[in-house]
């Protein structure tokens, strides 16, 4: 049986992805909410982490929540372990200033 790849699970795959790079702000509401009901949401923002991706909502954060959420890993070598620890996933709960 093939593996399922996260983006195959993704809630945003049934609705335009322009949703997700318009920059105004009631946009990106609707997108976030989105986000929230995605299976797959933890690891989209990964993914966003991972590559850098600075545009977009990716796993319900905007360029700006993801570079405030890597500054306290700013010299962890593997921040990655950091974020899905317990205290990391606690943290994905705590919001993001906009």
């Amino acid at each position: 049986m093939p593996r399922v790849t996260w983006e195959q699970e993704a809630r945003c795959r049934t609705h335009d992805p322009e949703m997700f790079f318009s920059p105004g702000a009631r946009t990106e509401r609707r997108a976030k909410a989105i986000c929230r009901r995605c299976p797959v949401q933890r690891e989209c923002l990964l993914f966003a982490l991972e590559s850098r991706s600075e545009f977009g909502i990716w796993g319900g954060l905007n360029g700006r929540e993801r570079r405030l959420l890597f500054r306290p890993f700013a010299g962890a070598n593997d921040w990655r372990d950091e974020l899905m620890s317990p205290v990391g996933q606690a943290r994905d709960e705590v919001p993001v200033p906009a």
